[in-house]
Formats: C-alpha cells, sequence, structure tokens
C-alpha cells in the first residue's frame, strides 16, 4: 500500500492539478465552479486516503477491511473528478486505474477483475452520459481502448504481485 502513495498518489494529484490549471477560468481571478469542487474532492481524497494508509497496518483485525475501504474511496474520488474535468482534460481517465491496481496488489483475482470492470464501466458509461457513442467511431474506439487498458493492466499488476509473493515464499 505505501508503494501505491509514493507514486500513485503523487501522480493523481500532477493530473488534478494540471487539469485545474490548464482549465483556468472563464473570468479571470475566479475559478470554474467544476475546478472548485475538484480541488475540494482533492483536498479531501488526500487527507482520507493519508489517513487510511497510515493506520492500516495499526490494527491488524482490520487490514483487510481497511485495504477494501482504500480500494473503493479511490474508486469513489475517480468518478466525480473524471465528470468535472475529464471533459476538457483528456488524461483524467487514467484516474480510474488507481483502484484497479490497488485491489491487483492487496486482494484476490476476482476482486481486481470486479473492480477493473466496475472503473472501466463506470469510465464507459461517463464517457456515453457526456455523448460519446458508437455514432462517433474515433472516439469511442478510444474510449474501448482506455476502458480495457484499465482491465488489462490491473490483471498484470495482479499476475506481478502473485509472482513476486511466490518467489519470496519460495526462498523461506
Amino acid at each position: 500500500m505505501q508503494m501505491l502513495n509514493y507514486y500513485f498518489s503523487p501522480f493523481a494529484l500532477f493530473l488534478v492539478l494540471s487539469a485545474v490549471y490548464f482549465r483556468g477560468s472563464d473570468t479571470p481571478g475566479t475559478l470554474a465552479p467544476e475546478v472548485k469542487h475538484s480541488l475540494w474532492i482533492l483536498a479531501v481524497s488526500v487527507v482520507v486516503n493519508w489517513w487510511v494508509s497510515s493506520h492500516t497496518y495499526r490494527f491488524v483485525g482490520w487490514t483487510r477491511f481497511m485495504r477494501s475501504i482504500q480500494v473503493w474511496m479511490n474508486y469513489v474520488w475517480t468518478v466525480p473528478l473524471f465528470y468535472l474535468l475529464g471533459a476538457f482534460w483528456g488524461p483524467m481517465w487514467l484516474l480510474f486505474v488507481m483502484a484497479p491496481v490497488t485491489a491487483a496488489l492487496t486482494m484476490r483475482w476476482w476482486t481486481t477483475l470486479l473492480t477493473s470492470l466496475v472503473s472501466s464501466g463506470t469510465m464507459m458509461a461517463i464517457y456515453v452520459f457526456r455523448g460519446v457513442t458508437p455514432e462517433m467511431p474515433e472516439a469511442f474506439g478510444m474510449a474501448l481502448v482506455h476502458a480495457t487498458f484499465i482491465v488489462v493492466l490491473s490483471m498484470f499488476v495482479h499476475a506481478l504481485a502473485q509472482t513476486a509473493m511466490r518467489l519470496v515464499a519460495a526462498k523461506h
């Protein structure tokens, strides 16, 4: 879990702040409403993720539950951030990778698959809600590639994590 916080959290922070910076404002000196909301969601997510990850191993009996909470919290933060910022900042779809990759490192195969399907399915639903449909083959095709990448990457990370655990177990 700490590894995710060292790599994915700063990336997510950079991704959202880049979207906010490049979005700018329609009126100088003010922030667009979606930018304000996104900054609040980002601030809350950083604080909550930090707290959960710093307390995950303090309560040994709750470790599995705390990991699940962190996976689904990453998903919960991603949905409104993607909805608010994804319309004008294309790379926002990468936030949907965080929850499945977190699941891949700490959960079973089927849970990783479920998390990745929920994440990619939600992303596709938001794309469709925003008007990306099969009648727009190029945009819809890119969205499908994004959704497929989320599933493939999370399953790949899960396989790597399982291989690493087997190698460590074989050494002992």
